[in-house]
């Protein structure tokens, strides 16, 4: 009989199999059904948000700097906000149409299968259209780090990319984590869309410019903690011994997050009784 470490071990695999083969089924289908269209619209994206690096930029150059941040700090938070936010929904895009398939019973072609349906719905609709956002994204990180000249060595790049994962972890949480209302409320769309999406703008800029009601909001709905925290270090804003670990903060905050919205499922699950129930 098989151990519960090696089992676990094969089903954190298995997980991994299964998120390879739909990211190649979707990507497949991404390019065989929009063909040349998947190009421009990527592009589409990537020049839009362009405009808006250069907006964010042009407009920051006209003051001394923001709660101690310049243009450079300000777009690499951007770009922090960006990668994660991509990293984070890339697997959440079924949960956000969750209230159709309760109300509709949608849901009962999940259940039946012989497979969790919380590990279906996160490999369903894999976005591979957010390529575009981490391109751009990383692209802009690298150059604001080239221009801004701030030394970094190992451990700077470690938490560079320790950071990217724990944001992405937050930001995951953040567009699970409202989703299971729908097995109380039914159509839940507007609350889970503002706790998706009503406070994303603040990853833009440092959370202290904010009045005190959106700082709050921003811990209690955890986007200080996407890009933030984690930057702060980065950035040489805070080089306190502390600061290095903000990103590990971050990481369990995700974590935390992620787990509550585990529980929050299980009960909306015990409490669903299908279309006609």
């Amino acid at each position: 009989m098989m151990n519960p470490c090696k089992r676990f071990f094969h089903r954190i695999v298995w997980f991994f199999q299964l998120c390879g083969m739909t990211l190649s089924m979707c990507w497949r289908g991404y390019i065989s059904h929009k063909g040349w269209s998947a190009l421009v619209h990527g592009i589409g994206l990537i020049v839009g948000y362009l405009g808006d690096y250069v907006v964010l930029y042009s407009m920051i150059m006209n003051f001394p700097g923001i709660a101690g941040f310049t243009a450079l700090d300000v777009c690499f938070l951007y770009s922090m906000g960006l990668v994660c936010y991509a990293l984070g929904n890339i697997h959440t895009r079924e949960f956000w149409k969750i209230d159709d398939l309760v109300l509709r019973g949608g849901l009962d072609l999940y259940l039946v299968r012989p497979v969790s349906p919380l590990v279906q719905m996160f490999v369903r609709d894999i976005q591979v259209g957010y390529l575009s956002h981490l391109i751009l994204g990383l692209g802009c990180m690298f150059l604001v780090k080239g221009m801004s000249g701030i030394p970094w060595d190992i451990t700077h790049w470690l938490l560079f990319f320790f950071s990217i994962l724990a944001g992405s972890v937050v930001m995951s949480g953040i567009s699970l984590i409202a989703t299971p209302l729908s097995f109380w409320w039914g159509k839940s769309r507007s609350v889970t869309g503002f706790v998706r999406g009503g406070l994303r703008g603040t990853l833009k800029y440092p959370i202290t410019i904010y009045p005190k009601l959106i700082q709050i909001l921003v811990y209690i709905i955890p986007y200080a903690f996407v890009a933030y925290y984690p930057c702060l270090y980065l950035l040489g804003r805070d080089t306190s011994p502390k600061a290095v670990l903000y990103p590990f903060i971050s990481m369990l905050v995700g974590i935390a997050v992620n787990f509550a919205f585990w529980v929050f499922w299980r009960m909306g699950l015990r409490r669903y009784n299908s279309a006609g129930g």
